[in-house]
């Protein structure tokens, strides 16, 4: 099996081993590792947010896959409905996630699975160090230079991982369905509470501060999660998206350039796509 960088990757929502009350771990491993695949330069990016409303048709659905209530997915017809060959998915306790991969070309390979140990006392670095080595026994090594990007010390305990996984629930749906009025900030305000130093907790108070059109605050959020994680391509997304509905195009360009080159991406080529959705939103 090989990748290439046109294929895309689909992290899935880590289900608990059996339906239990809610805990939001599995939700801020899952987005854990997204943010290490967008630093994969064998891979196009993807985002499991991107596909929410395509994948689940109403958030209950989504609430109760979340949970471990409902069926799990069949990924030969997903992906050839989402047109996505890669797909990761995993079920966790509080001790390990296990995760296994799909690909829609091969779908009757059996792949080895990952048994992914929980450590917070290192900053999830030893979890990260054995996802990246399992990726490679699946056949889509990481690249070298991009293993060190995708190991900053993630400064979060059990308590944040469920706070972030709860704000992250509530962003999906938010962003998928909608609602009444703005997005609920108190999860997000939680979230950063609970683990200020935390990349994911700030990453993602920026977003749902974005979607409730406050740019300036988002902004701020974002920047303090690169303080954590230099190589946050997700919150460079978000920066130069706040630098188009700010109007300051060079700021948006700014921050198009810095994440294609921290993905390993043309730099020139993103500055110019930054210009075009900048002009493309303030004609």
């Amino acid at each position: 099996m090989t990748a290439s960088p046109s294929e895309q990757c689909i992290v899935l929502p880590f289900r608990p081993t059996a339906p239990q009350a809610f805990n939001g771990t599995g939700l801020a491993l899952h987005f854990l590792i997204g943010n290490i695949l967008v630093l994969h330069t064998g891979l196009k990016e993807m985002w499991f947010g991107w596909r929410v409303d395509k994948i689940f048709p109403d958030p209950a659905t989504l609430n109760r896959y979340i949970r471990g209530a409902g069926p799990q997915l069949d990924l030969v017809r997903v992906s050839q409905a989402q047109q996505v060959r890669f797909w990761l998915r995993g079920d966790f306790t509080a001790q390990a996630v296990s995760l296994r991969f799909f690909d829609r070309d091969y779908p009757d390979n059996s792949h080895p699975s990952a048994n992914l140990p929980i450590t917070t006392a290192d900053g999830l670095i030893g979890f990260r160090k054995a996802f990246i080595d399992w990726l490679a026994s699946v056949g889509m090594p990481m690249p070298q230079t991009q293993i060190a990007p995708a190991l900053w010390t993630e400064t979060i305990d059990h308590d944040g991982l469920d706070a972030v996984g709860r704000a992250l629930e509530g962003f999906y749906r938010f962003s998928a369905f909608g609602g009444e009025g703005p997005l609920e900030m108190s999860p997000f305000e939680l979230a950063v509470a609970v683990a200020p130093n935390a990349f994911m907790a700030q990453d993602l108070h920026g977003w749902a501060l974005y979607r409730n059109k406050d740019y300036v605050a988002a902004k701020i959020a974002f920047l303090k999660s690169l303080r954590i994680n230099p190589a946050g391509a997700g919150a460079m997304s978000g920066l130069m998206w706040c630098g188009i509905y700010h109007q300051d195009l060079e700021e948006a360009m700014y921050w198009s350039g810095r994440k294609a080159d921290t993905c390993g991406q043309d730099v020139k080529a993103a500055r110019e796509a930054g210009r075009r959705r900048y002009e493309k939103v303030n004609p």
